[in-house]
């Protein structure tokens, strides 16, 4: 880190344990003295998951989201839970929301999912190779549809409509990345 860009934190304080994250003071000071509070979320991380089907086509779920109160279409994602890696929470929630299971599972990018005021990760995997692994089991407040989008249409909607989620919109990037498709539109 560059030292004359960081912060000390002298004080911190919970004020609020909300379930999926905590709400968190911090009194902080720079190098040139000056002071401020801070308040930040302190989460867990986050994983999402984008499954590969045949004839280039992707396996979505499509839900309400209560921030937003509206549905969107988003590809399978989550909680990392306390001790899990990310690999595992990303096979967890693949097979939870949509009963199926990756024969490859391939890290394809992470990114901080809101620096100014988040310390949690979202990290992005290429599930290929998809079986059945029975019935989706989403969580008991969670209640969703899994759909499959062409990736023409997905090309064409990502970021409009139902398909505005931005972790899917960074996880739609990342594939492009690692498949080498982004090299068609940057001239790279």
């Amino acid at each position: 880190m560059e030292e004359h860009l960081g912060w000390h934190e002298r004080r911190r304080e919970v004020l609020a344990r909300c379930g999926i994250f905590d709400l968190i003071r911090a009194e902080r000071v720079a190098r040139d003295g000056r002071q401020g509070s801070f308040y930040l979320l302190e989460a867990p991380g986050w994983v999402n998951v984008v499954p590969v089907l045949p004839g280039e086509r992707f396996l979505m779920v499509r839900q309400y989201r209560h921030g937003l109160g509206r549905t969107t279409v988003e590809f399978p994602a989550g909680l990392v839970e306390a001790g899990e890696e990310p690999a595992r929470a990303a096979a967890r929630e693949l097979e939870e929301e949509t009963g199926r299971r990756a024969g490859r599972l391939s890290p394809i990018g992470r990114v901080a999912a809101n620096p100014a005021f988040m310390n949690n990760w979202c990290s992005s995997f290429c599930a290929e190779d998809l079986g059945e692994a029975g019935l989706a089991r989403p969580d008991e407040l969670e209640r969703l549809e899994v759909v499959v989008v062409a990736r023409a249409e997905l090309a064409e909607k990502i970021g409009t409509g139902e398909f505005v989620n931005s972790m899917t919109v960074v996880a739609w990037n990342w594939y492009l990345r690692y498949t080498g498709a982004d090299r068609n539109r940057t001239g790279a």
